[in-house]
């Protein structure tokens, strides 16, 4: 669903469809944020041209982070013209210590590259200025993506509504997930894009949403 003039949601209600949410930002370099699982990909790519969008234009793929329903689709973008990204504690922690994770839901490892790295700071694709955020809890190395021309922030699975990403799964630190839920908080945000469930709109919404989190949940 197109929601600005280079933004498109794709929030998914059912895990047959996919699981966790999508995010493209369309301009002189196209990205998409979050593809899923691989074998949902498909679906994702059916929504995109029903939206009039050509999924042959990605040229970025960015992982929010590494756990399957958000890397596993990243495959189906391996071609020489796209690029893939995550941050580099998400790699080490994926090649470390995730695999158990895989393994548990009997998966395997994806033969993934990453062909840069997000750190904390600006990221600039074409016009587009983004700032990258470290967000640890859920995962090590788990990033949000801020985009302030648009006061847009794509959580991943740090926050959502009404709720927070998991702590027990390997990696997960409860302790890193407050300060990172925190520091979100503190954002000016007129759109809240979380990796599963519903968008927020709305800064009053968003930012009750904020302190019910902190104050209830953490």
């Amino acid at each position: 669903m197109q929601i600005l003039d280079n933004l498109y949601i794709y929030l998914w209600q059912s895990s047959t469809e996919n699981n966790c949410n999508s995010v493209v930002i369309d301009g002189k370099v196209p990205m998409l944020i979050d593809p899923g699982h691989l074998h949902r990909v498909e679906n994702l790519l059916d929504r995109m041209r029903a939206d009039g969008f050509d999924p042959g234009r990605i040229k970025v793929v960015v992982c929010t982070h590494a756990h399957p329903d958000h890397l596993e689709g990243a495959l189906a973008f391996k071609k020489p013209s796209v690029k893939i990204a995550m941050s580099r504690q998400e790699e080490r922690f994926i090649k470390e210590v995730g695999w158990p994770m895989y393994m548990a839901q009997g998966l395997t490892l994806p033969d993934f590259r990453v062909d840069f790295f997000l750190e904390e700071g600006d990221l600039s694709l074409g016009k587009h200025r983004f700032e990258i955020l470290l967000t640890p809890g859920h995962s090590p190395g788990s990033i949000c993506i801020y985009w302030p021309r648009h006061k847009v922030l794509v959580a991943g699975d740090v926050v959502f509504l009404q709720g927070v990403g998991r702590t027990d799964l390997p990696g997960g630190d409860a302790t890193a997930l407050k300060r990172s839920v925190d520091r979100l908080s503190r954002l000016d945000v007129d759109l809240l894009i979380s990796g599963h469930g519903p968008a927020l709109q709305g800064a009053h919404d968003i930012e009750a949403n904020f302190r019910f989190i902190l104050s209830v949940l953490l």
